[in-house]
């Protein structure tokens, strides 16, 4: 079996808003979220939809 990296479009596209979110929550004058908690929750949703859009697939042979 070999690991192949896959890419998942259904992630790839809950990903983008939320990114997009967490960037407008970012305020980079002072490097701080506006709301902490809500920039927490956006951060951490946005790095599990990037870990699975990016997670290997087994291939069998």
């Amino acid at each position: 079996m070999k690991n192949k990296i896959g890419f998942n479009i259904i992630f790839a596209l809950i990903a983008f808003p939320i990114g997009l979110a967490l960037l407008r929550e970012f305020n980079f004058q002072d490097f701080m979220f506006r709301n902490t908690a809500l920039g927490i929750i956006y951060l951490v949703t946005f790095i599990f939809c990037i870990f699975f859009m990016l997670k290997k697939k087994k291939v069998e042979n």
